[in-house]
């Protein structure tokens, strides 16, 4: 049989990255396949209790078992066992498997505990396909309406809907925002087209009956409520909302005997309330207090966001709370309640009345706005108003202000002027107010600091240096003017001068840390490490809790290597100080490195909810969002991110290619455009426009092309001119010409990237063994490269010479420059040439890349192909898990089942792999296959 190319692990214009780590140790495969099996077969038995006692003993054989984890989780979930659900579904994530086998449950778990912002954060509908990507879709709108987020949630509905019109789902979920937004004709069409599509459809009479109910129709409503809960009996919602009705007709024992099944365990807050108004209304003043105490406290132990966007829940909490004299608590309800609903109007007088109560005629606005209305003119509250707004960099504003209290007299807001306008990206203007300032006030330490880091950071170094010596002649008895003489000077490459200073700064307090930690940190720079650590432990045995000396250890051990160590320190520091950025983009970026993408996108949001203004937060945020997916989360970040860099090109910068990674190239060229109104002709923000551009299928190829030309017009001489207009030419199918355009900027700098460029535009031509001599004289001249090698033994497998791909391979290993992809690939050459260890390849590449679907599925097939069906079994499971679109990972798995004589998994498996994989070419065998099975 002829065997297709293995998926590359890279292209040629993104390069070669790998993720390493540890294999699982101690793990028993065989058994936990055995434990497996038994378990799935109790699950399909509807054996819950039974299924997770043999998946929890396949998972103490083998922790890393990727189907054992998801089918725990499936089993949890379905036992009604939330919280382990989550946990066992967030490890089968963390194992890898695809989103889409955990979107649906995960999103399901989120409402249900109601965390809808975090649905929304890290459920994202894109990526999905079918009924997970409909389901995903509707929930989505569910969480945006307890959110309150309506045209966000309408739309979501709408896509999902629009996925599958004769779906039920997306059609039921929706009628209670509309039913909320006073739609009640929208809400009985959806509703009523909802039953017609599904008969059987539980949610669907219930959104029939709550129009109806809505509507004054009671007879219809109860009628309708009574189907749902035929249909479906733990439906709480159908049979609270008849209970209601029955309470509201009078009918109150009807009411508690619907209510009856709600009495078995805790009760449900709403119906709590319910019985506490029979009980009131049949004279039993004890049961009332009783049902009203329980109503108020199940709401109160209910996740406050999930409250909030439940009308019926915020109106129980205020009622309950205010029947039972707890004022306070009743207006933390009443108060979400009017926020969210503005047509509540119980809740609006309830409200009132306790704000009469309270005396609490007017709300004060803030300290500072109060102070400025009595007086327009103080100049240390403008100031102070000014910092606050400069902090948020809200830098317009905080302009404004600082302006006023300069002319107040206020002589600090002179510096503060120059840092609200160097936040507004006017560096000139800034420089000139901080140094005024500076001169003004040498002894002034803080706009010291800031001017001469600014000048060190434009290059200026002995400006910088000047700046931080004046200041320690004026401010001779401060350790700190110092430590900014020491900084200063080292980065000035003064190792000698800078420790001197650091001494000196000890000598005048001997306490005085930040001195101390940068003569750690020298140290460090100059492999001096035991004399770095030797401070740390110092500083941790005088105050164990020191952050600080936490952080440097993280920082310290994970420049040597020790990854794990560095990243327990890391955690260590931001649980002493949870809001420094520093040290939580130091765990997020660790975490993110070794593949722990939840656990870096948990620690992204944390800080991001802390330092809700700090770019890099937001940065990183965004970052976090795009590792795992979700591009709609990523881009809502970036959108704020663009808001408060104003016009600073280099946050504008970060922020289009963050865009650009995020799927989002208009949002790129929004950020280019704004860059460049601050910094007309800046270079790199027209090539970001001309990058974004190209992946902007909505941009015309003409406008792109006009783009590069007034690139290569304002910089003549700008490689990266020729190098877009070579893309450009390539996004034409004009590859000639993108080859002449590669060839004159690699001829004007030498580089890897142009290299790959070149030799993919000569694949692209079909020529891709022209392309081997471009790779070899560049072997050549810059001697030993294991990029390049990569890049040519792939060159000579598209080529079909395998032989030729086996000896590259062979050569990167035994030069030890090799990859999980070399040895991944490796193993497909030797499974074409029939020769060699195939599997001991594939074993060597999955060890090195622990999860990737490529090295699991070129194991398990390496391993069916050697006739070790067992072993190829439970990997090739795993790879179906990890990606259930790719149609290949399925003829394999196919392939081992119906070797295994188990027909009818081995037929579903097929019918899936050869739907749209016509050109593939294993489907000759497969279909084959699929003809001889039973």
């Amino acid at each position: 049989m002829k065997r297709a190319l293995r998926p590359l692990v890279r292209s040629f214009a993104l390069g070669f990255v790998y993720l390493l780590s540890s294999a699982s140790a101690q793990a028993d495969p065989a058994a936990a396949s055995r434990y497996y099996e038994d378990g799935l077969q109790r699950f399909g038995q509807q054996d819950l209790a039974g299924a997770i006692i043999q998946l929890k003993n396949a998972l103490q054989e083998d922790r890393n078992m990727l189907a054992a984890q998801l089918l725990l989780a499936q089993a949890y979930l379905r036992d009604g066992d939330v919280g382990p659900a989550e946990v066992t579904f967030r490890e089968a994530l963390r194992l890898g498997v695809s989103r889409a086998e955990v979107a649906v449950p995960m999103a399901r778990i989120y409402l249900l505990q109601g965390r809808p912002k975090v649905l929304l954060e890290s459920i994202p509908a894109e990526g999905l396909q079918g009924a997970e990507q409909l389901q995903v879709l509707t929930l989505r709108g569910a969480a945006h309406v307890a959110l309150g987020q309506g045209a966000e949630a309408e739309s979501s509905f709408a896509q999902a809907r629009a996925l599958d019109p004769a779906s039920p789902i997306p059609l039921a979920a929706e009628v209670p925002m509309l039913i909320a937004g006073g739609k009640l004709d929208l809400a009985w069409e959806r509703a009523e087209l909802a039953v017609r599509n599904d008969a059987d459809f539980a949610p669907a009479f219930n959104a029939r009956g709550s129009v109806a109910h809505a509507r004054g129709e009671l007879a219809s409503a109860l009628q309708d409520y009574e189907r749902a809960l035929e249909l479906d009996p733990g439906l709480v919602d159908a049979l609270v909302a008849r209970a209601g009705i029955l309470v509201d007709l009078g009918r109150n024992d009807e009411a508690r005997a619907v209510l009856a099944p709600t009495q078995g365990g805790a009760v449900e807050p709403r119906a709590a309330y319910l019985l506490a108004l029979i009980a009131e209304r049949q004279g039993d003043a004890a049961a009332s207090a009783k049902y009203l105490a329980e109503a108020a406290g199940l709401v109160d132990a209910l996740p406050i966001g999930w409250v909030a966007g439940h009308e019926q829940l915020l109106m129980v909490g205020g009622l309950a709370h205010h029947a039972g004299r707890q004022f306070e608590k009743a207006q933390r309800y009443l108060e979400a309640a009017v926020a969210r609903y503005p047509n509540n109007l119980g809740a609006r007088k309830l409200l009132a009345s306790i704000y009469l109560d309270q005396r609490d005629y007017a709300r004060a606005t803030g300290l500072l706005e109060f102070v400025l209305r009595l007086q327009p003119e103080d100049a240390q509250a403008l100031q102070l108003l000014g910092r606050v707004n400069l902090a948020q960099r809200r830098y317009g504003r905080a302009s404004e202000l600082l302006e006023k209290a300069a002319q107040a007299g206020d002589g600090g807001a002179q510096a503060a002027l120059g840092f609200s306008r160097l936040g507004a990206g006017e560096t000139e203007a800034a420089l000139k107010d901080l140094q005024a300032a500076f001169e003004q006030s040498p002894t002034d330490f803080i706009t010291a600091n800031a001017l001469a880091n600014i000048l060190m950071r434009q290059g200026h170094k002995k400006d910088a240096v000047a700046v931080a010596q004046r200041a320690s002649e004026a401010l001779a008895d401060s350790p700190a003017v110092l430590n900014l003489l020491g900084g200063m000077l080292s980065a000035s490459g003064d190792g000698v001068g800078a420790r001197a200073a650091y001494g000196a700064a000890l000598k005048l307090n001997a306490d005085f840390l930040p001195a101390r930690l940068n003569l750690a940190r020298l140290a460090v720079a100059e492999g001096n490490l035991a004399e770095a650590r030797q401070t740390y432990a110092a500083m941790l045995k005088k105050n164990r809790n020191d952050a600080v000396a936490m952080y440097e250890s993280g920082v310290l051990e994970q420049r040597v290597g020790n990854m794990a160590e560095a990243a327990r320190w890391f955690e260590k520091a931001v649980a002493e100080r949870p809001a420094d950025t520093g040290f939580a983009l130091a765990l997020i970026n660790i975490r993110a490195a070794a593949g722990d993408r939840e656990g870096a996108l948990d620690a992204a949001r944390t800080l991001a909810l802390r330092r809700s203004s700090d770019l890099s937060a937001l940065a990183a945020l965004a970052e976090a969002q795009i590792d795992i997916g979700d591009n709609n989360g990523a881009q809502h970040t970036l959108r704020e991110m663009t808001k408060q860099a104003e016009f600073d090109v280099a946050r504008l910068l970060r922020v289009g290619y963050l865009q650009l990674r995020a799927s989002n190239p208009a949002g790129a060229t929004y950020a280019a455009q704004k860059a460049l109104q601050g910094r007309p002709g800046d270079e790199a923000a027209m090539v970001l426009e001309v990058e974004a551009a190209l992946l902007d299928a909505s941009v015309a190829p003409a406008a792109v092309e006009a783009l590069v030309t007034a690139l290569r017009s304002a910089h003549p001489a700008s490689v990266n001119g020729l190098r877009l207009a070579g893309d450009v030419a390539v996004r034409s199918k004009r590859y000639a010409e993108a080859e002449r355009h590669y060839q004159d900027a690699f001829r004007q700098q030498a580089s890897f990237e142009l290299l790959q460029r070149q030799v993919s535009v000569a694949v692209l031509q079909g020529e891709a063994k022209a392309a081997v001599p471009l790779v070899e004289h560049w072997l050549a001249e810059k001697g030993e490269d294991a990029r390049a090698r990569e890049m040519l033994a792939e060159l000579w497998m598209r080529k079909g010479n395998w032989k030729a791909a086996r000896e590259q391979y062979e050569s990167l290993i035994a030069g030890g420059n090799a990859g999980a992809g070399v040895f991944n690939n490796l193993a497909n050459a030797l499974l074409m040439l029939g020769e060699g260890d195939a599997v001991a390849a594939a074993e060597q590449a999955l060890a090195l890349a622990p999860g990737e679907v490529s090295m699991v599925d070129t194991l398990g097939w390496a391993l069916a192909r050697a006739g070790r069906l067992d072993e190829a079994m439970r990997h090739l499971r795993d790879a179906r898990l990890r990606a259930p679109q790719n149609a290949e990972i399925r003829w394999h798995l196919a392939y081992v089942l119906a070797r295994l004589g188990r027909a009818q998994e081995a037929r579903a498996e097929l019918q899936l792999a050869l739907q749209g994989s016509a050109v593939e070419p294993w489907v000759g065998e497969a279909r084959t296959l699929y003809s001889t099975l039973p």
